[in-house]
């Protein structure tokens, strides 16, 4: 932050401003063009049918905080943040873009009425919960689970935690597989269960075969709510129980309990609340999980209280990247 508190205050509320410039450019496939060769205004705004200069101003400001570099005259070009906005990125976050830049952002705004009432932002913007409206809104789902299917903490868990002993590793609501995918390459005698709704496990399959780990994986279609696959060793949630409640946790670390191996392992993903003071990204989801759904972050002690109540034991917290924490837990 700037020293100046006004000026602290100015870079606060202008932040909506890169984001939006961010969506717009994704939106409008910005990177892909400039990646064919289309690196002028005039030129990308031919392709995008859009108004040259207001264009033009985009760019430059997209050029001046970094994720562009360039200029009109000698072309725009790509940088690592661009190149992660276009469609075939190894790591593509162009669905989180789309999604924080046009759901999730409208139901932001209305960030006022969350807190006066306790009713989430986006039920109130949309007329309806969030998971509800993903089922009636398809590409909004795709792009949700897309948003869910990534991220560089995937890579972290098995460099922090040795999955070499586990025959079976349970996804539960596992998503695309993408957490399955870096656990099994890094633990080939592993085989994975992938657990989730029917949908989602039918996109999943495609992405799981392209890394070549099909034969290795068993894909399971039900509701975690009610059961969840018997017979592994170590069961994954990733970024589930930040948008349950208290009850619910327990209810599906039970679950789990029940369903796995003697001696099993259970893994909690999830961002933590840090003591007060203290800056963490963990503040910021606590938000946008009220926001979305009603939901919070927790303390590492709440999540040890959630595993004594389960018929857990806590073993340890292992950092992970963009402060995200796996919480280890065995059964007793």
């Amino acid at each position: 932050m700037n020293e100046s508190p006004a000026r602290n205050v100015f870079d606060l509320m202008i932040g909506y401003w890169a984001s939006q410039g961010v969506y717009v450019a994704t939106k409008l496939e910005i990177p892909e063009h400039i990646d064919s060769g289309k690196t002028t205004s005039q030129e990308l705004a031919a392709a995008t049918d859009s108004h040259q200069h207001s264009l033009f101003q985009l760019l430059r400001f997209l050029s001046g905080i970094g994720v562009l570099q360039g200029d009109d005259e000698q072309g725009f070009h790509l940088t690592p943040t661009s190149k992660l906005l276009k469609k075939d990125s190894a790591e593509s976050l162009r669905d989180l873009v789309l999604m924080y830049g046009e759901e999730f952002y409208r139901a932001w705004g209305n960030l006022l009425h969350n807190v006066r009432t306790g009713e989430p932002a986006f039920e109130f913007t949309f007329d309806s919960p969030m998971y509800a409206y993903f089922a009636e809104n398809q590409e909004s789902a795709r792009r949700f689970d897309g948003t869910m299917s990534g991220g560089s903490f995937f890579r972290d868990l098995p460099r922090v935690h040795d999955f070499s002993k586990s025959d079976t590793v349970v996804d539960i609501a596992g998503g695309a597989g993408g957490l399955l995918c870096e656990v099994l390459e890094a633990s080939p005698r592993t085989r994975g269960i992938l657990f989730d709704r029917g949908h989602v496990i039918d996109s999943a399959r495609e992405g799981i075969a392209k890394r070549k780990l099909a034969d290795r994986v068993s894909f399971v279609e039900g509701d975690y709510t009610d059961s969840v696959p018997s017979g592994g060793d170590t069961y994954l949630l990733s970024r589930i129980l930040h948008s349950r409640t208290d009850e619910s946790c327990v209810n599906l670390l039970k679950n789990c309990h029940r369903a796995m191996k003697p001696g099993g392992t259970v893994i909690v993903v999830e961002r933590t609340i840090p003591p007060s003071g203290t800056s963490s990204l963990g503040l910021w989801f606590d938000m946008h999980m009220m926001v979305l759904v009603g939901g919070a972050e927790r303390s590492e002690q709440d999540y040890i209280d959630l595993f004594e109540r389960s018929g857990f034991t806590f073993e340890e917290i292992l950092p992970l990247s963009l402060d995200m924490y796996a919480l280890v837990a065995k059964r007793t």
